[in-house]
């Protein structure tokens, strides 16, 4: 993110939900009064909470790879561009090369999710999950090795209006990897909600 680096660091939130409440003001800071948040990894966990705490200001939600729910060993993506690459796709020579991440940007990034990630599993949030009304799409890469795809069905067990999908021959970073695929499913379920079932066309673009 252009000039993230000279940001000042975030010392103040300690918690998801915390960063939930301020995606929450940033919405209607410009009068919004709803909308269609999409979140990945990391960030969909921020999504689940921001909608669970403020729903009446989410429309749908869009959860790609979220780490809101971890199963147990899941290691985070660490080293070079070049580890890191071959840990969020499953075809790192189909994307343009990651830049070098600034090491202060990286000890920044580092500390604030270190501190606020929480427990592999949190109660509160489960439970608030179950009574959730948002019209949520949780997408998984077909060959995720961030976090397992298995865990797509708690999400779709726990949420009363939840729809899981899957692309094909995609890792972590699904909407990088194939963004065709990724663009059609989501615009489908964008347009048809409650209807949706499964993109009504063929999604393997890159067999």
């Amino acid at each position: 993110m252009p000039g993230f680096g000279n940001s000042a660091e975030n010392t103040r939130s300690r918690t998801v939900p915390e960063l939930a409440d301020t995606i929450a003001a940033a919405i209607g800071a410009p009068g919004l009064d709803r909308v269609h948040l999409t979140g990945t990894s990391f960030g969909a966990k921020v999504a689940l909470w921001t909608a669970v705490r403020h729903p009446a200001v989410i429309q749908t939600l869009v959860l790609e790879g979220p780490a809101a729910i971890r199963l147990a060993g899941m290691v985070p993506p660490s080293g070079t561009p070049e580890e890191i690459a071959r840990r969020l796709y499953a075809h790192p020579e189909r994307v343009p090369p990651l830049p070098p991440l600034d090491p202060a940007v990286a000890v920044k990034q580092r500390a604030l999710v270190n501190r606020v990630r929480g427990p592999d599993r949190d109660a509160d949030l489960e439970a608030r999950m179950r009574e959730l009304p948002t019209p949520t799409l949780v997408l998984f890469g077909t060959l995720d090795d961030v976090i397992a795809p298995a865990t797509g069905r708690i999400y779709k067990e726990l949420m009363p209006d939840a729809h899981l999908g899957f692309i094909y021959d995609a890792g972590h970073e699904a909407a990088m990897e194939r963004p065709e695929a990724f663009a059609e499913i989501v615009t489908d379920f964008l347009l048809r909600q409650d209807a949706f079932v499964i993109s009504c066309r063929r999604t393997v673009l890159f067999p």
